[in-house]
């Protein structure tokens, strides 16, 4: 299926084919679905719309967690890849794929990089790990494999290796979280390297934002962009779901395949909230082997937009996670989440590094910390950010400067696999 060129009822007559499909696989295969859509009193013979998917409960990280079993629908011997959840919010979860699977992950990576305008004609510098129990390395590999794509797997190794296989092999891609190809960017300079004559053009971020809640890219997309010179890609992907949204070359936000996947953005009350606003995306797989899963909360928030793109795509993009559910902070009356602090940081050239710190204060209130580290006069930076908090988010946190060290030490803990910049010290 070629979902640049999909009409919108083509798109709507694709999901409902595969929405049948997978109702069915779950409810003959998974014996938690067949006691939960027993419980909501649908039988295997029922023709459920797409549009009244409502009818079935929605489950959550929480659920899965304490079922996995449960949710599997293949017998174990079917089973080749084990792997877990990044374990960001909470302990990670063992999810299983069978070899069904890995095509399929291996078909919505093809579509992703595809979306980006990557062709076979591209050398990709894959700068993440295929270990670990880490969905994404394997995932973009196969992806850009199918795709007919040259990769070089350096994973996270030294930048030395990284900036020594950029002059030997001359990649045209590279994929990346975004504040070490920003590091690398760093190093490229020191070494008197420019990575911008390097000829590499596309730039897949991963893991961490890289645009504002109007699109723009933010510090750290910037910061790609300046030391690579080469256009930025946001993707968003969920490893229960086996499926990334990349980006197509307009940068507003992150394609759906709609033979894969079916999203909706949900209030706390699981009512869909209008397009363009933001909610917790909720996701329902098509075409899963071993754990399907259907009207999964995955606890990020982000709002969906289904207008046409500029590129010409009809499917529904996803807009700029703007946090977790579970990160939602109530303070001084308002409710926000890290990233509206973030995005008064990130657009403060006096700060070098940060991090947003969340206590609990009291049933009702939380205490919202900002740690960041400059060169500069520290005093005078303070009473700049509180300026700009007023002004962005009508609310100003406690503000301090810290050393480079203790916000490294912040960022990255001991065990994490990926830069945080909002540690959640409530209960």
């Amino acid at each position: 299926m070629n979902d640049a060129s999909l009409s919108t009822s083509e798109i709507t007559e694709a999901q409902q084919a595969a929405w049948m499909d997978a109702f069915r696989h779950a409810f003959d295969r998974s014996p938690f679905y067949r006691e939960h859509f027993s419980r909501a009193g649908l039988s295997p013979r029922d023709e459920i719309p797409l549009r009244d998917i409502a009818r079935i409960p929605t489950v959550d990280k929480t659920v899965v967690s304490e079922n996995t079993e449960k949710f599997l629908c293949v017998p174990r011997e079917k089973i080749v890849d084990i792997l877990t959840t990044s374990g960001s919010t909470g302990q990670p979860v063992v999810w299983q794929l069978s070899e069904a699977d890995l095509e399929r992950l291996a078909r919505n990576e093809q579509l992703s990089f595809s979306c980006a305008g990557f062709t076979a004609a591209d050398t990709v510098l894959l700068g993440v790990a295929m270990d670990r129990c880490f969905i994404a390395g394997m995932a973009y590999y196969l992806g850009l494999r199918k795709l007919g794509c040259g990769i070089i797997r350096v994973g996270p190794a030294t930048p030395a290796m990284h900036l020594d296989m950029i002059r030997r092999a001359r990649p045209t891609a590279v994929v990346g979280v975004p504040s070490f190809l920003a590091h690398l960017a760093d190093k490229a300079a020191e070494a008197k390297f420019n990575l911008a004559d390097c000829g590499i053009r596309k730039a897949v971020c991963i893991g961490e934002p890289v645009r504002s809640d109007d699109f723009s890219l933010n510090r750290a997309g910037l910061a790609v962009e300046k030391g690579w010179g080469a256009k930025v890609f946001s993707t968003y992907g969920v490893t229960e779901l086996a499926a990334s949204l990349c980006e197509c070359e307009s940068g507003l936000g992150g394609h759906l395949h709609p033979e894969l996947l079916f999203l909706e953005s949900l209030d706390e009350q699981d009512r869909a909230v209008p397009d363009g606003q933001v909610g917790e995306l909720t996701a329902t797989t098509f075409g899963v082997e071993a754990m399907p899963l259907i009207r999964y909360r995955t606890g990020d928030c982000a709002a969906i937009h289904r207008l046409p793109c500029r590129c010409g795509r009809r499917t529904p993009r996803i807009g700029p996670i703007v946090g977790r559910k579970d990160q939602k902070l109530k303070f001084k009356g308002a409710t926000l989440f890290p990233s509206m602090l973030k995005t008064v940081l990130d657009a403060a050239p006096e700060v070098a590094s940060y991090v947003i710190i969340a206590r609990r204060e009291n049933n009702l209130a939380d205490a919202v910390e900002v740690k960041f580290s400059s060169a500069g006069g520290r005093a005078g930076i303070i009473a700049a950010l509180k300026e700009q908090f007023q002004g962005a988010v009508k609310v100003v946190p406690q503000i301090k400067a810290a050393s480079q060290a203790e916000i490294e030490c912040l960022q990255l803990p001991d065990g994490a696999r990926k830069r945080r910049y909002f540690v959640d010290l409530r209960d």
